[in-house]
């Protein structure tokens, strides 16, 4: 057998020639490097094939082991950049399962999660500490470096850690449990997309031979819309709640921004259709933030859309924002959120823009802006609709609102709105 050489360094003399930035360093960004492999595994659920996010695992797995092999060799500005890095992706990542804990119930998940939490805890303390312990007193150059790494820092801010944190955050949509129909007036459907997933509903039977499909936002579940379909059953008409896919007891990968959520409402489009209690060409859809965009966009794609009610509207991909506007800052940053989604998600964004669906939609549109950020994504969109839109601003409402802050004006509007296009 070959002698080992006693001069040349062994596995453990090299892990023990390691500094103790490193170390740390190192422990830290295995246990979020954990959680990672926990959220891409074993967090997807029914409906998720374990290769959605394997880009994202990967990239992960590589960015992790290159900074662990390489930390020691960083300068310590280097060493600091890398630690907060990873530090704020795990924090933002692990803080969820906090919350979910307190608030719901604990998964194995969560455990994982609130570890990650630690680790980039950790990890922002060590790049904090970083600078301090190698500091330099009476080097002018050094300080005018660090006055520098202001400004790439705020860039780094906006160009780069929201948007990607964000994206992160959108990963996932920790479980909550949907709980039981309104009441007994409420039948349990459960509806099949084309790709395969299985959703839960909550309907309500017609009185005046009208239906309503009711679209909740991006981060809430069947419950969202209660309020506004116990409005709209007060009248008579039928009312469809469903989780959107990845929500509640629904099926599949929830995503902030609608992705994927057009199949969930043409399977919701095609049971109205084989109800008796519904009539053809009495179809209208009602939607809060991202549902109020997958109403548009559903109106788009099916002719049985008769009437839009879409309150808080915004964007859906990067088409969108850049139609919005022409400031580099916001197209950038909006270019990076929406690249980070398809990145982390592994699936790609709309085919489509708001602009462009509304504006080949046969559909009435009646757009609920509240304040002033809504009232010029209303105003975009209603250039695009032309004639079959109508925009409705509360300048002193906040986001999906309305009806709690001015219940008679907004029962008034919609009910006259339906009334007009269903009845």
């Amino acid at each position: 057998m070959p002698r080992e050489n006693p001069t040349a360094p062994s596995r453990f003399g090299r892990l023990r020639t390691r500094s103790t930035e490193a170390l740390v360093f190192s422990v830290a960004a295995v246990l979020a490097l954990a959680h990672a492999f926990d959220d891409a595994l074993l967090l997807s659920g029914p409906g998720v094939p374990l290769t959605q996010h394997a880009l994202a695992l990967a990239i992960a797995v590589v960015a992790t082991v290159a900074a662990i092999v390489r930390f020691d060799a960083l300068r310590p500005g280097a060493r600091a950049v890398t630690a907060f890095t990873f530090g704020v992706l795990a924090a933002l990542n692990g803080a969820r399962h906090g919350h979910h804990i307190l608030h719901e119930q604990t998964t194995a998940n969560d455990l994982t999660g609130v570890l990650a939490l630690a680790a980039g805890i950790v990890l922002i303390g060590l790049a904090a500490w970083i600078p301090f312990h190698h500091r330099r007193k009476g080097n002018p150059k050094r300080w005018a470096i660090r006055v520098a790494m202001v400004p790439a820092a705020l860039l780094a801010l906006v160009f780069f850690y929201l948007p990607v944190g964000m994206g992160i955050v959108d990963i996932h949509s920790l479980h909550r449990a949907a709980g039981h129909p309104p009441s007994a007036d409420y039948e349990t459907v459960r509806l099949t997309t084309s790709d395969g997933l299985h959703l839960q509903a909550w309907y309500r039977p017609s009185r005046n031979g009208a239906a309503v499909l009711m679209l909740s936002g991006g981060s809430g579940d069947i419950r969202g819309t209660i309020a506004h379909a116990q409005l709209l059953a007060r009248h008579g008409y039928g009312v469809l709640l469903f989780g959107g896919r990845g929500t509640g007891n629904s099926e599949g990968t929830p995503n902030s921004y609608g992705w994927g959520r057009e199949k969930d409402a043409a399977a919701a489009l095609d049971y109205l259709a084989t109800r008796k209690d519904v009539r053809p060409g009495r179809v209208g859809a009602l939607g809060l933030s991202t549902g109020a965009d997958m109403a548009i966009d559903i109106a788009a794609r099916r002719s049985d859309v008769r009437a839009v009610v879409a309150d808080g509207t915004a964007a859906i991909g990067y088409e969108d924002v850049k139609a919005f506007t022409a400031n580099p800052v916001t197209r950038l940053n909006g270019w990076v959120l929406f690249k980070s989604l398809e990145i982390i998600q592994g699936r790609t964004g709309p085919d489509a823009s708001l602009v462009d669906q509304i504006a080949r939609s046969r559909a009435s549109h009646l757009l609920v802006a509240a304040g002033p950020a809504e009232k010029d994504w209303g105003e975009l969109y209603q250039r695009a609709g032309g004639e079959n839109t109508d925009v409705w601003l509360l300048p002193n409402a906040k986001h999906t609102a309305a009806l709690r802050q001015y219940p008679r004006a907004y029962e008034q509007r919609v009910l006259a709105f339906f009334d007009q296009h269903l009845r």
